[in-house]
């Protein structure tokens, strides 16, 4: 009842502010982590393929798919960015992954995007600290929530 009640309260405010942003927001209200930095040579193209599977499954809410492609992902990587696809890929469920997938992304963000791709940013992810992402394309195809918010956000860089 709880679980209900919250969502009939929270489900309007978060549709009222993705819209505002979805319209042209000024984007003042984003977390640093959705600047730009410095960008690195390009991630190689299985990896980076690996990583966009992972963010395609998040957004239509597959644990299953999102975490095989975390896995390979891993196994592929080094670093940084296999510490943080072998934390995603450890969780149990698809929320933990979401939590996860916030520095993971963050790291992928660092390099080149290849054409054809863009960085997007969605304010209400990460308990409204805003979190980023990389995606095919220009629509909006949010990780973070998934069906429940799938369009919530912004291309912040292409």
């Amino acid at each position: 009842m709880k679980k209900r009640l919250w969502l009939f309260l929270v489900f309007p405010l978060a549709l009222t502010y993705c819209s505002s942003v979805d319209s042209g927001g000024t984007g003042e209200e984003r977390s640093e982590s959705a600047q730009p930095v410095e960008k690195q040579p390009q991630l190689p193209e299985d990896l980076f393929n690996s990583y966009i599977a992972s963010q395609e499954a998040l957004a239509v809410d597959s644990y299953e798919d999102t975490r095989a492609a975390l896995e390979q992902l891993a196994a592929g990587s080094s670093g940084e960015l296999q510490t943080l696809a072998l934390a995603a890929a450890a969780v149990e469920d698809i929320e933990g992954i979401r939590r996860a997938f916030v520095p993971l992304s963050d790291e992928v963000a660092k390099y080149a995007l290849p054409e054809g791709h863009s960085l997007a940013f969605c304010p209400m992810a990460n308990n409204f600290q805003g979190a980023n992402w990389v995606q095919k394309g220009e629509d909006i195809n949010n990780p973070y929530f998934g069906a429940s918010m799938l369009t919530c956000g912004e291309i912040v860089q292409q």
